[in-house]
């Protein structure tokens, strides 16, 4: 097969050329995203009960909705949280389950019990929840001239739509600015003298806003349709209203109140570089390109501006898919420079630019045919599939170095070019297919994890193997083609080059010459020499043990986020203003390049805001130093809890670290959670906590006496009903302008509704004539419910840390300690949740992805080398080989987390390649009559220069991730690396030991056993 590749040259570009090509075209269909796309198998229920405090959508809402659900299978857990007038429960089902048939299920099961909710809950809404969908950009509409009104209004009316139009947007919110809105203000004074409730002033406006189609009239040859026009035409028409009091006087209704084209409350701010401004997030479609829609919109925007009205500006304030270009164009940087070192290696051993341009020719070939099979399996251009390609890189340079330096090798003993390619393919040819075959059996596996980290797995691992499969593709067609064209005798080489690679050869001469010595030393005693090689390999214990762990490190991402939390009951007015302070903070960083705030996103007491800052390479500080100094100063500001949190931790609202605590008694739990909290500060890891329990804020309430309520003829809701519309409003008619629908607000002014006492001046009309609603019942000034978290139907207090140094697994096993310190009462119990348990999982599913692997690499060695006890001594390179790794991770500060591990199992497949040059190459002496012992030397010299080669060419192609800022690379940088060394020192110093210690067992059992026989 190889010489019909080699002797027919054209058939072979050609045949290349197909995969190309095909690679080519499908790297425009690829969409790029920051990680693969995955269908999350959760399933959130919603619902509204208005009024309601969080208590009772507990108990009446939540807990019934958990009791129905739990009884469908696949389920992985269960957490639900209740705040006033709302509740949600979140299904999380096993990665293996079907999410649109566990959709309907859950439909099912909550449908049989809508009967037993209260009459005043909404019904509940079902839907599919996707953790990772965020907006892809958001935009800031700025302007002196307009007021935040009319730019919310721009902005939702005309911008919202044009945004909308472009292809791969799903969703277009807005949030900030002010909300255009028909206040009607009424004077409490003012109505009590006209003898008028609010019910009056609500219904008038009701009744008087109405459009009632009237049928149609039919005449002889058509129909003329009749309809009642009533509704309201302008502002104006609304002030001039007539109201009829039950005394039968009319009233206008600008006489006892206000109406004014104004907005409602404010219960969102945003601010762009602390200016007031109007926020505009952009989500795309599950399967749309970011990158796409982003370029789209950043050319869309420059003709935006030009037709916005005069005043108006409008920025990018927040572009998320720029860490994904950049991890893109890093990926690229990185493969070329590893292609580049390849070269220089060539240069180096082999002095013939022919072979370097060889190497380069092959390499990308394999990259870019692997983009059509990636096409053709659904993937993406994502964060794992980078991995893959910057992990699997060595491969595809040890391939097609092997191969040139085998052809080398052949041409030096005077073989024509094309006859040296043929026999020099044909002498590797076992060891590629053995090395390469490594790399699909341990990436393989890993398209086999379980969990969500499985899922995420499956490209990496299989875009991996797409890689290799087509390196083996190129090393045996391609290479030995280009070989038998472009390469000739190494004797004729002239140039600095040849001469280069002269003293690259007296080198590895000279190192052959001294390893030697040690080879005939570790012959001779065996046993000791193995002792000592295995006492070197036991000092593993003393980097591994000063690791620390986490399940994703935190990257520079040239961004943070600020947290701020607010004591509950807060007005957004006053989150703002500390989020103000914040913003003066920033200012005075000059690494701070523009900061977004979201006043006000999850409740008027909680803001965000995205800092974003300057590139890395230009910024002075690292990551680390610029967030430990400025939560130094977020920490001076001490009516908020602040959080800062960056990189990929704290994400979704978890922090670093997440703990549960659960028990019978909620005081117990309040208590305990404190203690815990105060333990976590003290500690000094973390920058800041959060706690779910919240300081109760205080609220009115009113108990009705049902005595006197049916007295005066009155009900509950509608005494309810009066009291929502005299504090918060009533918003059930509009008002209708040019197409456009805004709500008509009638409530009480706000000098009316200020103080507690206000209460008693709230009026119903009841039998007895206009009454005070605090005659029907009790007012009480008491403490609210704080909003309760419910997991797995127990109620939890959840502590979320933000660290500030340190890493997850140190932190944890110092805070057990102190909280086995702890006198808890014996129902409470604490537990740690998110991050810990992604690590657990991860660690579980990649554990035993590595012992597959290691099983199915030990079967491929069985079958390579014909032998169920030779696999053995090269095996012994994979676990040794390690000890380079933790050592390396120990002195560039890495920690075991997500990649370092996904590396490991890399490691299994490159630290075996080694060792297979070296036996196979010795195995095939053996099987010629060489003595063992000299033919395992054999196999040392000779593959010392293809081994030494492949695994600093390995190395420099991994180099550029040791040095990334993106922590996971770094740290599979470190693994790789560390590994290579450890492989090239253990190859030499321990496996031909153990592989002649093989031989003299299977000797001395091969004796016993013919002693046996002759007996």
């Amino acid at each position: 097969m190889i010489e019909i590749f080699v002797k027919r040259p054209a058939t072979t570009i050609i045949f290349i050329a197909i995969f190309m090509v095909m690679g080519l075209v499908s790297i425009g269909n690829l969409i790029i995203e920051p990680t693969p796309k995955i269908e999350f198998p959760i399933i959130t229920i919603q619902t509204t009960y208005g009024g309601a405090s969080p208590e009772e959508i507990e108990t009446q809402v939540l807990k019934r909705v958990e009791d129905a659900v739990s009884e469908i299978s696949q389920i992985k857990k269960i957490s639900s949280e209740a705040r006033d007038s709302y509740g949600v429960v979140i299904i999380e089902f096993l990665i293996e389950a079907d999410v649109n048939i566990k959709s309907i299920e859950v439909k099912d099961k909550v449908e049989a019990i809508m009967n037993d909710f209260p009459s005043g809950a909404d019904r509940p809404i079902i839907a599919k929840f996707d953790p990772l969908i965020k907006p892809i950009a958001t935009l800031a509409l700025m302007s002196d001239k307009h007021n935040l009104t009319e730019l919310f209004e721009y902005a939702d009316k005309k911008l919202k739509t044009r945004l909308s139009a472009i292809n791969g947007v799903a969703t277009v919110d807005v949030f900030g600015g002010r909300e255009r809105q028909i206040n009607v203000e009424l004077d409490n004074n003012l109505m009590i003298q006209n003898y008028l409730s609010i019910e009056d002033v609500i219904n008038s406006v009701s009744s008087k806003n109405l459009n009632v189609p009237g049928g149609s009239i039919n005449r002889k040859d058509s129909k003329v349709s009749v309809r009642f026009v009533g509704e309201f035409e302008s502002v104006e028409e609304i002030k001039n209203l007539s109201i009829v009091s039950r005394e039968g006087r009319t009233i206008k209704l600008s006489s006892v109140g206000t109406v004014s084209d104004s907005y409602k409350d404010v219960d969102s701010i945003a601010r762009f570089n602390g200016k007031d401004t109007v926020g505009i997030a952009v989500k795309k479609l599950s399967d749309g390109d970011a990158v796409k829609i982003v370029g789209t919109l950043k050319s869309d925007l420059e003709v935006i501006k030009k037709e916005l009205p005069e005043g108006m500006k409008l920025e990018i304030a927040v572009d998320t898919t720029r860490v994904t270009v950049d991890n893109t164009v890093g990926t690229i940087n990185s493969i070329l420079l590893g292609v580049v070192l390849t070269i220089i290696i060539l240069l180096v051993f082999l002095g013939d630019w022919r072979g370097a341009i060889i190497a380069a020719v092959v390499i990308p070939t394999s990259i870019i045919s692997t983009f059509f099979i990636m096409d053709m399996s659904d993937f993406s251009i994502n964060m794992m599939t980078l991995l893959a390609f910057g992990t699997c890189l060595g491969t595809l340079i040890a391939n097609a170095l092997i191969i040139i330096e085998s052809i080398y090798k052949h041409l030096q003993m005077g073989k024509d070019p094309q006859l040296a390619s043929i026999d020099g393919t044909k002498e590797v040819l076992l060891a590629i297919f053995a090395s390469s075959g490594t790399n699909l059996v341990v990436f393989t596996p890993l398209a086999f994890m379980g969990g969500i980290v499985g899922q995420f797995m499956v490209q990496f691992g299989m875009t991996v193997v797409y890689a290799t499969i087509f390196s083996i593709m190129a090393s045996v067609t391609l290479t030995p083609m280009l070989c038998s064209i472009l390469l000739k005798d190494p004797s004729r080489l002239k140039g600095p080059f040849p001469f280069i690679a002269k003293i690259t050869d007296r080198v590895i001469a000279w190192i052959t010459t001294q390893y030697k010595w040690f080879f005939d030393k570790m012959m001779d005693w065996p046993i000791t020499a193995t002792i000592l090689s295995l006492a070197v390999f036991f000092t593993i214990v003393v980097p591994a043990g000063q690791l620390g762990s986490e399940f994703v490190p935190k990257s520079d991402r040239d961004e943070y986020t600020v947290t701020v939390v607010m004591p509950d009951g807060t007005p957004v007015e006053k989150t703002g203003e500390v989020v103000a302070k914040i913003d003066v903070l920033l200012k005075e960083y000059p690494e701070v390049t523009s900061t977004l705030s979201d006043i006000g996103y999850d409740g008027e007491e909680k803001a965000r805001v995205t800092v974003s800052l300057t590139p890395a390479e230009s910024r002075e500080k690292s990551y680390d130093v610029l967030m430990a100094e400025l939560l130094i100063d977020l920490a001076k500001i001490p009516e908020a809890e602040v959080t800062l949190s960056g990189g990929d931790s704290g994400s979704g609202g978890q922090g670093d670290i997440t703990i549960d605590v659960t028990g019978r008694n909620f005081e117990e739990m309040a208590k305990a959670s404190e203690k815990m909290k105060e333990i976590m500060a003290n500690s000094g890891y973390f920058g800041s906590i959060e706690s779910s329990y919240r300081i109760p804020k205080m609220e009115v309430q009113f108990n009705p006496d049902a005595s006197k309520i049916i007295r005066q003829g009155l009900s509950n809701v509608q005494i309810g009903q009066v009291i929502r519309g005299l504090v918060n409003g009533n918003d059930d008619s509009v008002y209708k302008e040019e197409g456009e629908e805004y709500d008509i607000n009638i409530t009480l002014g706000d000098d009316f509704k200020k103080n507690v006492e206000d209460f008693d001046s709230f009026l119903i009309h009841g039998k007895d004539g206009l009454i005070p609603i605090a005659s029907l019942g009790k007012v009480e000034f008491t403490e609210a419910t704080s909003p309760l978290k419910r997991r797995d139907k127990k109620s939890i207090i959840q502590l979320n840390g933000y660290l500030a140094k340190s890493n997850t697994g140190t932190v944890m096993g110092e805070l057990t300690k102190k909280f086995s310190e702890l006198d808890l009462p014996e129902s409470v119990e604490y537990a740690y949740t998110g991050n810990a348990e992604n690590q657990a999982e991860s660690s579980q599913e990649l554990g035993k992805a590595f012992m597959l692997a290691v099983i199915l690499t030990y079967m491929l060695l069985v079958a390579v080398l014909d032998s169920f006890v030779f696999p053995i001594s090269i095996g012994s390179a994979i676990l040794t080989s390690f000890l380079g790794s933790f050592a390396l991770m120990f002195y560039t500060d890495q920690t075991v987390n997500i990649g370092s591990m996904m590396a490991m199992v890399m490691v299994v497949g490159l630290a075996v390649n080694n060792a297979i040059l070296m036996i196979e190459y010795a195995q095939q002496k053996i099987a010629e009559g060489i003595e063992v012992r000299e033919a395992i030397w054999l196999g040392a010299k000779e593959k010392l220069k293809p081994i030494l080669m492949t695994s600093i060419a390995i190395i420099a192609g991994t180099l550029p991730q040791l040095f990334a800022l993106d922590k996971i690379k770094s740290a599979m940088g470190a693994v790789i690396i560390g590994g290579m060394i450890g492989s090239i020192i253990f190859t030499y110093f321990l496996v031909p030991i153990v592989h002649y210690l093989v031989y003299k067992v299977k000797n001395l059992i091969a004796k016993f056993r013919n002693k046996e026989v002759i007996s």
